[in-house]
């Protein structure tokens, strides 16, 4: 079967305010081409290998509510979810988040000739992890954990699930050959600019 690309949404919120965080992962060569049963698989593959990872990385006022799976290439399909009951599955690192509005951010770097690196932005960080606006090695060292277990992924569908770099605007996937957590802490500003300029 031909490799398939699955956009991984988790769904959650940060003190009342909804946060979305997106992956994605390809699986290659799935035993069968079945869109909803290899989301579905993907899914649980989630659940049960990655959230842990994901969760321990976030404070407890980050809730994740549901993780949505889609297949999005080579042909769409439909979403496979996993809800959770209201503040059942919160973040397990700390005790409260910074901030609502600084996120650390993960730069996916691409292998070699490859023009498109990818981002994730983790919904908060824990005010424990962080000093004089530099990351804890604590922190540092979670947050590869995370990272290391998506990249080298597992089995889902008969195939091999991994995280890769999505570009829409290339309409590319590429794998993920290393990440960097960017070293301080901030605001996202490319949205910052005055009006005019």
């Amino acid at each position: 079967m031909p490799d398939e690309l699955h956009r991984v949404e988790w769904r959650g919120n940060l003190s009342g305010q909804f946060r979305e965080n997106v992956m994605h992962f390809k699986i290659t060569a799935p035993a069968a081409d079945l869109a909803f049963d290899n989301a579905n698989a993907l899914a649980a593959f989630m659940q049960t290998n990655i959230k842990p990872l994901f969760l321990a990385c976030l404070p407890p006022d980050y809730w994740l509510d549901a993780i949505f799976v889609r297949r999005i290439g080579p042909t769409g399909g439909a979403y496979a979810n996993i809800d959770y009951a209201a503040f059942s599955q919160p973040g397990t690192r700390g005790v409260e988040a910074v901030s609502e509005q600084l996120c650390p951010c993960v730069t996916l770097i691409p292998p070699m000739g490859v023009k498109s690196a990818g981002r994730i932005f983790l919904p908060a960080v824990d005010k424990g992890d962080i000093n004089l606006n530099v990351y804890l090695a604590g922190y540092v060292s979670v947050v590869a954990t995370l990272l290391n277990a998506c990249i080298a992924g597992g089995s889902v569908a008969g195939g091999l699930a991994t995280l890769v770099i999505y570009s829409r605007k290339l309409n590319t996937n590429n794998v993920v050959a290393d990440y960097h957590l960017s070293p301080v802490l901030g605001y996202q500003r490319k949205r910052a600019r005055p009006v005019g300029s």
